[in-house]
């Protein structure tokens, strides 16, 4: 249809103008390129940008007149070339409004996200079938390649992973763990910590020179009075794998070689109260180490807010409508900070 109409043009002037032609065209392409350099004049742009109106008439110009071509100045004729292909491949390519399938809507992702999340033992079938009871139709491989994409971002855990199981034994699992605190003058004490999960709350704690396995016993004894019926995760150290759990009502989880996060949460408390309490002094004798854990254990559990739940592990409700005050801890290494009671004029 272009070269038709071209060619219609071009017999036109030919037979109407004939010797004028070339000097007509000539003078349509000066003025074109005379508009097209006081509009570069005016945007002060370092580079001449030509519009898609401008590619047009000096293509038409070109393929009109031959001679007048050659008073171009602005591009190369090579470019004008690239412009017309570029002209006649657009025209003849089909443009789509909306090519492919329809895409899914982000609120129909989310609803897969959250069918996935909390049925880790679904399938894409499944879920495909999930939703058609509630009106959405959609492929079961197209939801296969949703979930892969949620999977490869990391939304989705693994069916297995540790994190999910602490989450389905929250109300009964604790952790238990050692460190070591050295003296000034060279002795070494021990500290056991329990610490349960979801609160993380130091549930029990003691100090002794000599870890032996009848000291862990007695520990486990006492735990299991106030905590029956309990998960409590251990590394593979001999004083903890040693001890028959069963006797005490106990449901012992021992770590694996290969899943260091499995005792996460009492290795971090124990980094925690070395580096906000145990690192500021100077260890002298086991009467000074018991009575900074001590402070410092009853400061984490009613005081210090924790970032891991978003609250203190053991709050205790006070007052809130009086004048703030602070109270010094461990000898003024930390502050609480609390409103007193309102006084009544």
């Amino acid at each position: 249809m272009i070269n038709f109409i071209l060619s219609l043009l071009q017999s036109i002037f030919s037979i109407v103008f004939k010797k004028r032609k070339d000097i007509i065209f000539t003078l349509l392409l000066l003025k074109k390129e005379n508009e097209i350099y006081k509009r570069h004049l005016n945007l002060q742009n370092k580079r001449i940008a030509t519009r898609r109106t401008d590619r047009i008439s000096l293509s038409l110009i070109k393929s009109l007149s031959k001679q007048a071509i050659n008073h171009l100045t602005i591009v190369k004729p090579k470019t004008l070339l690239d412009w017309q292909r570029r002209f006649i491949k657009n025209y003849w390519t089909y443009k789509h409004k909306s090519p492919g399938r329809k895409p899914v809507s982000k609120e129909i992702k989310a609803l897969i996200l959250e069918m996935k999340q909390e049925n880790h033992l679904w399938g894409s079938m499944k879920i495909s079938d999930e939703l058609k009871k509630v009106g959405i139709e959609i492929h079961p491989t197209t939801v296969n390649k949703i979930i892969k994409t949620f999977r490869k971002n990391g939304q989705i855990q693994p069916v297995g992973s540790w994190k999910k199981f602490l989450k389905a034994h929250w109300n009964s699992l604790f952790s238990m763990d050692y460190m070591t605190i050295d003296t000034l003058f060279g002795k070494r004490f021990y500290l056991l910590v329990i610490l349960e999960l979801k609160s993380r709350r130091i549930v029990k704690w003691s100090v002794t020179q000599y870890p032996c396995r009848e000291f862990v016993k007695q520990r486990i004894a006492d735990f299991s009075e106030e905590y029956p019926d309990s998960h409590l995760i251990h590394d593979n150290d001999s004083q903890f794998i040693s001890i028959d759990y069963s006797q005490y009502n106990i449901k012992a989880v021992n770590t694996c070689v290969s899943a260091p996060n499995m005792n996460a949460f009492v290795e971090r408390v124990i980094g925690t109260i070395r580096r906000e309490a145990l690192d500021h002094f100077l260890m002298i004798s086991e009467k000074q180490v018991r009575n900074i854990i001590k402070n410092y254990v009853d400061y984490y559990n009613h005081h210090r807010p924790h970032q891991g739940i978003g609250r203190i592990p053991d709050e205790i409700s006070e007052v809130g409508t009086g004048v703030i005050k602070t109270r010094e801890i461990l000898a003024g290494l930390h502050h609480d900070y609390y409103r007193s009671s309102a006084q009544i004029l």
